[in-house]
């Protein structure tokens, strides 16, 4: 059984800086849940950013095209290709090789980080955190120039 944190937590695990030469950082949001996935985008919107949403890890895949995210905020849990197997992909790819890319889900961080850092997280949000707390994690990976 995979363990749920009860503490609420967004962290960096990486150095990486994402360079965004443009106004609006674009963010990218994957996540099973439609209700989930729309309303964190709405709400990455409202704060700015150029956010969509999709609903799984190939969809993902898909939406690169023509349209590259600075950030992918990513669930772990999702059918066939989980958030790990999207990742280990987008790192693999010339678009998102440097992307940041957020672990964002339910399950605890420990468990994450174990599996999270070899498929190329550079960081951790607990889902339940104000989307504030995810943009400021997101502001530590992207470095306007």
């Amino acid at each position: 059984m995979v363990s749920v944190s009860s503490t609420s937590s967004c962290v960096l695990w990486t150095n990486r800086n994402v360079n965004a030469d443009a106004e609006r950082w674009r963010i990218l949001v994957v996540d099973d849940n439609a209700a989930s996935a729309e309303g964190l985008a709405a709400a990455l919107s409202a704060d700015g950013c150029d956010a969509r949403y999709v609903l799984s890890g190939v969809d993902a895949l898909q939406a690169i095209d023509g349209w590259v995210p600075h950030v992918v905020v990513l669930d772990i849990s999702m059918p066939e290709h989980d958030g790990f197997a999207t990742a280990r992909v987008l790192r693999r790819i010339s678009p998102t090789r440097n992307a940041g890319i957020i672990a964002f889900t339910a399950l605890g961080e420990d468990y994450v980080r174990s599996k999270g850092l070899h498929a190329g997280f550079d960081g951790y949000c607990q889902k339940g955190n104000a989307p504030g707390v995810l943009v400021g994690l997101i502001s530590r990976l992207v470095q306007v120039h």
